[in-house]
């Protein structure tokens, strides 16, 4: 009951178990000694992977590869983690096919492409869609082949067609034609976006018709969020005011470096 440190680590090292589980099993009473005798049958705990346990383990006795055990299980339906996926994959074949070599999953966990095959993301899709400025220069890839993107998928027209006629409206100067943008798409697939201008239209109105723009203090105010969220947890409150300063006034003609420090 009383011994030291390090003999209760020798112990833990000699049966190979921890030294807070070697420390309780010492100190366990008679009781409890006598109760490891009947262990508690815990009920099975279900996972995601219960379902292709069987499946996996028949294709690697038929000497299908990793691979192809891979792309089948995703293709049955599975939907968790695809590490997980190749994890049970190579235990499965390391306790009970030894023989086997596992294969590298990199490639597949990475799910690249073939080289013969161009691949064109949806975010960069979507932002020739919405680029409007003709000084940006657009993808050239999305631009080689939207039309045949947009005869296949007839949504990428209907996006082109709301954010165009959302933007000349938002960019003229006819704050009327904001009600005959929400009366066009108010049933529409952006009824909810219709919806939550109408509850705020008077602000937006008084954007469309004022020239003067908030540009300058909303760019302002998200650079020096930034500037929080870098000293945030790390420095006080009279750093982040040097940290601001020094983003913000080094082109002042009384800025003065050695006096910030």
């Amino acid at each position: 009951m009383r011994m030291e440190k390090k003999r209760i680590t020798a112990v833990a090292e000699k049966f190979g178990i921890s030294p807070p589980s070697a420390k309780k099993y010492i100190n366990m009473t008679e009781g409890e000694i006598q109760d490891l005798d009947m262990p508690t049958n815990y009920k099975k705990r279900v996972t995601i992977m219960d379902d292709y346990i069987n499946i996996i383990f028949k294709m690697l006795r038929d000497g299908i590869g990793d691979d192809g055990i891979y792309f089948y299980i995703l293709r049955q339906g599975y939907s968790g983690s695809i590490n997980s996926l190749w994890e049970y994959i190579k235990c499965i074949e390391m306790n009970n096919f030894p023989e086997r070599v596992p294969m590298n999953p990199k490639y597949l966990l990475e799910r690249a492409y073939p080289d013969d095959v161009i691949v064109i993301k949806r975010t960069a899709l979507l932002k020739y869609l919405v680029t409007r400025n003709p000084k940006i220069k657009k993808d050239e890839i999305v631009e080689k082949y939207i039309s045949i993107i947009k005869e296949k998928y007839p949504a990428t027209l209907r996006v082109e067609e709301i954010f165009h006629s959302f933007h000349g409206v938002i960019m003229g100067t006819e704050p009327d034609e904001l009600d005959k943008f929400i009366e066009k798409y108010q049933e529409s697939e952006i009824a909810a976006f219709c919806n939550g201008i109408r509850k705020d239209i008077a602000p937006v109105k008084n954007a469309i018709s004022d020239p003067v723009s908030s540009g300058f203090v909303e760019g302002n105010n998200n650079k020096f969020k930034l500037l929080k969220r870098i000293v945030y947890g790390r420095s006080g409150l009279v750093n982040l005011t040097k940290k601001c300063k020094l983003a913000f006034m080094p082109h002042s003609e009384d800025f003065s470096l050695s006096s910030l420090i």
